[in-house]
């Protein structure tokens, strides 16, 4: 049976992730093109406000929250000795995805920030889709590791339930 640690730190994970994802869903479907039809100006004085304004702290401390929660759930699940082959697999997949979350992170981050100063409208338009097209990228990536932590803890899950109904037999 897994150890209290990495489950603990997986919960956690997953639910700075599920934060992440939530935040990477409505910007995805909802906002992004909402904004694309209020146009780019519009879009870059609100993101002056948003992803500028307090977004400039909680969107990278969630990031990183992400990566390093997973990061660490997989090394404290890798030292268990029972950790069956398919969590790993999991864990690990959320580990990767979160990390190419991030480096597509460092790619949307200067547009958004490059828009800070900037006023003319057709810049405004490449930075909108630049912005849109990493950050679908990264959403992609960072919802599908909440997915695969969410599948880790479902394997751990039944593979406990297992042990625990081996163990009222004998």
């Amino acid at each position: 049976m897994t150890s209290a640690a990495p489950r603990i730190l997986l919960i956690s994970a997953i639910f700075v992730s599920g934060l992440l994802a939530g935040l990477n869903v409505d910007r995805s479907f909802v906002a992004m093109p909402a904004w694309q039809q209020v146009g780019p100006i519009a879009w870059a004085e609100f993101s002056r406000h948003a992803d500028l304004g307090n977004g400039l702290i909680l969107y990278p401390v969630e990031a990183f929250c992400s990566v390093f929660l997973t990061a660490a759930a997989a090394i404290s699940l890798r030292l268990e000795r029972s950790m069956s082959r398919t969590a790993a697999a999991f864990l690990y997949s959320a580990v990767l995805l979160a990390a190419l979350g991030l480096l597509f992170t460092v790619k949307a981050a200067p547009i958004m920030l490059g828009i800070r100063n900037v006023d003319e409208s057709l810049a405004l338009q490449r930075a909108f889709e630049g912005f849109w097209y990493w950050g679908n990228l990264r959403a992609t990536c960072q919802v599908l590791a909440f997915l695969a932590q969410l599948a880790t803890l479902a394997v751990l899950w039944r593979v406990a339930g297992r042990q625990i109904a081996s163990g009222i037999r004998a």
